[in-house]
């Protein structure tokens, strides 16, 4: 049942990485700007590798990790685009689900379900591999974000 629920969870994985490549084609054509090569480059990754990473136990760890990060820094640059441009509040809800999909793929593999939930400390809760870990990066990497956008105008 666990490869099921894990094959499973990895194909949405798939399908949310390809749906969001997709809208970001329509609202960013490779073709008609430049800056959209990143973002199309990170999508594909999301979509082609990033999902038969989930599948193997060396590279499962990495799989997590940049899932994380991609959502991430999609997060921070969508937000941004939204606020600058027009507001793609769906799609950054799309990207935020990726996250948690990540999530449940990595329980479903390394967690062990007991009676009594594992409640981490502070400290545990922001190191890897805590939910913890994602959210203090998104918070500081968006300062970072927000203070480079800020002094380097």
């Amino acid at each position: 049942m666990k490869n099921y629920v894990k094959t499973i969870l990895v194909l949405a994985l798939f399908f949310i990485g390809l749906g969001g490549g997709l809208l970001h084609y329509r609202v960013h054509s490779i073709f008609k700007h430049g800056y959209a090569w990143v973002p199309f480059i990170s999508a594909m990754f999301s979509v082609v590798i990033l999902p038969v990473m989930f599948l193997f136990k060396k590279t499962f760890n990495w799989a997590y990790i940049l899932n994380g990060f991609t959502v991430i820094i999609g997060v921070i640059t969508m937000v941004h685009f939204s606020i600058e441009k027009s507001p793609i509040l769906p799609d950054i809800f799309m990207l935020i689900a990726k996250l948690y999909v990540g999530r449940a793929i990595f329980c479903v593999e390394v967690m062990h379900m007991e009676n009594e939930p594992f409640k981490p400390t502070l400290l545990q809760f922001i190191r890897y591999p805590h939910m913890g870990f994602f959210y203090l990066h998104f918070i500081l990497l968006s300062l970072v974000y927000f203070l480079g956008n800020l002094l380097w105008r």
